[in-house]
């Protein structure tokens, strides 16, 4: 399967993988620290190996993990974990119900609603896309993992690069959230009014990048980009 490793911050790596049975990119990420290695997201179970083949060409193994935080219990976010039995592992507790029982047996700790977590990350609750999903706020670098809150799934990558303006896929995006704002239908389906609450919460943190879960990690404009949906939603 074709993936991407490519350096975003001094302190953070993205790696997406193509999913050709869900025809997405799958996205995870490498925030290195004093302590070691914390690894966001893990992918699903079967592609552990093209994870730990991009670890490999950082020079990193199991054992340089120092820990792993899934953003929500979804199985392309915590899959990986049946691989790392040692390593300190977080999920939102909100979440736990949606984990397989040989994933969860690994799990050592719950993230906060609102606060510090490990690494230097700040955690907040969203709650939209599942009820502990969260994001996470990485200060010294400027990067916000918003992870499937916002992404763009099933879309290729701009010029084949992990990180991007992405101005055609966010006009995509102004456009869908303007057409979900205007079928009432959905606004309750898929609870719009949480899910632009999120958008609100993430505008705080000031970031300098957005690493999504699906696609694209955009630079540049992350203020405005997230501005736009929001007054698309109003």
């Amino acid at each position: 399967m074709k993936y991407f490793l490519e350096k975003i911050t001094d302190h953070v790596y993205g790696f997406l993988l193509w999913d050709e049975s869900w025809n997405s990119y799958n996205n995870c990420y490498f925030l290195m620290g004093e302590n070691g290695c914390t690894l966001v997201d893990s992918g699903k179970e079967e592609h552990f190996d093209y994870l730990e083949t991009a670890m490999k060409e950082l020079n990193l193994d199991k054992g340089g993990i120092f820990a792993f935080i899934a953003t929500h219990g979804h199985k392309d976010h915590i899959g990986g974990l049946s691989f790392l039995e040692k390593v300190e592992s977080y999920i939102h507790s909100e979440d736990l119900s949606l984990m397989p029982d040989k994933q969860k047996a690994n799990l050592t700790g719950t993230l906060p609603d609102n606060g510090a977590a490990i690494s230097g990350l700040e955690c907040i609750l969203l709650g939209h896309h599942t009820p502990g999903s969260v994001a996470l706020f990485h200060r010294e670098s400027g990067v916000l993992f918003c992870e499937d809150h916002l992404c763009f799934f099933g879309e290729p990558l701009p010029d084949e690069k992990v990180v991007s303006n992405g101005k055609e896929m966010k006009d995509k995006y102004v456009k869908f959230i303007s057409e979900w704002a205007n079928n009432e239908e959905m606004r309750v389906k898929h609870n719009f009014d949480l899910f632009m609450n999120g958008l609100q919460i993430l505008r705080k943190f000031d970031a300098k990048y957005l690493c999504t879960g699906h696609g694209v990690v955009v630079k540049d404009d992350v203020d405005s980009f997230l501005s736009e949906l929001i007054q698309a939603g109003n």
